[in-house]
């Protein structure tokens, strides 16, 4: 949501005038009239949405790029230190235990 700070808003009156006057919210004695709600929607919302549709199309996984990192590790080319391993693996643990 985007807030525009530079639209102009009524001003309202002084809150201790009106509980003297005995008009105001929850006083059960006249109405107050209330300005009604606006919303504004961002120029951008368009292009979120498009955006979204992309990422939407695309696969969740890349069976190509899981391909060949398949072939590599398969023909030895591919090469994980322990160590690299043991860190991910202690990251992942990390972030869900956080989250």
């Amino acid at each position: 949501m985007r807030i525009d700070l530079n639209l102009k808003t009524p001003e309202t009156s002084d809150p201790a005038q009106t509980a003297k006057s005995g008009a105001g919210v929850g006083s059960g004695m006249g109405s107050v009239r209330q300005a009604d709600d606006t919303t504004v929607l961002s120029p951008d919302q368009s292009r979120v949405r498009a955006l979204a549709a992309q990422l939407n199309g695309l696969p969740e996984i890349r069976q190509e790029k899981v391909a060949a990192l398949g072939r590599a590790v398969q023909s030895g080319i591919y090469q994980i230190k322990p160590q690299d391993t043991a860190d991910a693996l202690l990251s992942q643990l990390q972030a869900r235990s956080a989250a």
